[in-house]
């Protein structure tokens, strides 16, 4: 165990977290994972994203236990815990900006900062815990799962939020997908 993949993992949720609330909280961009689904939970019900996020990963956590290995699970405790509370502390940190500059962005940056967890053994918690356990247990990139997974997600995106924001956070997904499998893999899809 080194201290340090812990420290990098802290430093990823709290960038992570900025993005959600500089370009996807303020767009309601449902780019997947527990994120879009604390975004569509919100709209449904008005429970702070933090919140939602929390009880989510909080489920997948239980599975990590379940299925996937300890370093990985104690990364997904962190991120179960951790994550939600910077959401939280980074909540104030809100813009609206131009729509197509934040779908560029959540899902380069998104890539960026999920690969580099998983490269780093761990993973964000939460619904990307899907992705190491098909990949462990079925030899699938994580990537490509996450997509998949994703665009389920976007069924319901699009009875939310309709075609457009559909559109937006399909774009997230497949540029998301490829940045993870570029960092991890050093191809696309």
């Amino acid at each position: 165990m080194k201290y340090k993949d812990y420290l990098y993992l802290l430093i990823l949720l709290f960038l992570a977290s900025i993005n959600f609330n500089l370009f996807v909280k303020p767009n309601n961009l449902v780019c997947g994972g527990s994120i879009g689904l604390a975004i569509i939970i919100n709209k449904l019900t008005s429970i702070e994203h933090s919140v939602i996020i929390l009880i989510i990963n909080i489920i997948m956590f239980l599975l990590s236990i379940i299925f996937l290995n300890k370093k990985i699970t104690l990364g997904s405790l962190i991120a179960t815990i951790v994550y939600p509370v910077f959401v939280k502390i980074t909540s104030n940190f809100v813009i609206s900006s131009n729509i197509v500059l934040s779908i560029i962005i959540v899902g380069i940056f998104s890539g960026i900062t999920n690969g580099l967890i998983y490269k780093l053994g761990f993973t964000t918690g939460g619904i990307n815990l899907i992705g190491p356990i098909f990949s462990k247990y079925f030899n699938i990139k994580i990537g490509t799962i996450n997509l998949f997974i994703n665009l389920i997600i976007m069924l319901l995106n699009l009875i939310i939020f309709g075609i457009n924001n559909l559109i937006y956070s399909v774009i997230i997904i497949i540029l998301n997908s490829i940045v993870i499998n570029l960092i991890l893999y050093k191809k696309t899809i």
